[in-house]
């Protein structure tokens, strides 16, 4: 399957090895780690229609409908900001892709999401914490804005009080007047 790739910081077309048509890996899951997507895919859909008021009209309580669910919401709402990204496969095999996907948008939203996804092997999709960082720059609290304005109104005050005292502090030589003859 072609699949969009950045090459020399230009998007192009190119076989990539994660297509659409990956075997599903949902059997390959501990239980605990299929828990964990059945809550968060289900915790998803509910942000969904709470915020849109839509639902997805193949919705259901099996993976696959779920799967399906979410894997046509991301490629919806996710490929347009990030053209970069995998296009997921919308048939609601769960593969490794769709897994990559939700786990990283439960990461992307820990105030959702606080629980990550139960991998202590590392064998699957691990978040990059720049990804983490960029995005919790993006997302300052209430506080952390009254702090940011606190520090720059102090450096803004604090730098004009230093350069009125050393303005102040220099004497200023007085025209002198000279004679004329």
């Amino acid at each position: 399957m072609i699949e969009r790739i950045q090459y020399n910081g230009a998007t192009v077309a190119a076989f990539g090895v994660g297509a659409m048509g990956d075997p599903e890996i949902w059997t390959k899951l501990s239980t605990e780690q299929q828990t964990w997507i059945v809550a968060t895919l289900t915790k998803l859909n509910d942000l969904i229609v709470k915020s849109t008021g839509t639902t997805c009209p193949t919705w259901g309580p099996s993976i696959t409908a779920a799967g399906g669910c979410f894997q046509g919401w991301y490629n919806a709402n996710y490929l347009p900001l990030n053209p970069a990204a995998i296009q997921l496969r919308t048939d609601g095999v769960f593969d490794e892709d769709t897994l990559c996907a939700l786990i990283v948008q439960a990461a992307l939203n820990p105030q959702e999401f606080p629980t990550p996804f139960p991998d202590p092997a590392k064998q699957y999709c691990q978040v990059p914490a720049d990804a983490l960082a960029a995005e919790e720059k993006k997302k300052l609290s209430t506080g952390a804005m009254f702090g940011i304005g606190v520090a720059t109104s102090v450096v803004v005050v604090g730098g004009i009080s230093y350069a009125v005292m050393r303005r102040g502090g220099k004497k200023t030589r007085k025209k002198s007047r000279r004679r004329r003859r």
